[in-house]
């Protein structure tokens, strides 16, 4: 099954503050999403979005997590499905 939807959800706190579902080409262009600090985080975090991105591509977009990870007293989810 292949996913058609980018969700992007983020909590503080605990209560939802953004609750987004996008066509699932939006992927393409997920940075512009996440925040410029959540991406510097990413970065100095070691995460490497672009090889993530490339693990959904090759799976054949199979719904997934794409990132999960709290940063500056948020939680970011972000998902294909």
């Amino acid at each position: 099954m292949k996913a058609t939807a980018l969700k992007v959800q983020i909590k503080r706190e605990g209560k939802i503050m953004v609750d987004l579902k996008f066509p699932l080409f939006t992927l393409t262009v997920i940075e512009t999403f996440i925040p410029e600090k959540a991406l510097s985080y990413l970065q100095t975090s070691s995460i490497d979005l672009a090889a993530i991105l490339k693990k959904v591509e090759d799976s054949g977009h199979v719904p997934q997590s794409i990132l999960d990870f709290d940063h500056e007293g948020r939680h970011f989810s972000i998902w294909i499905e």
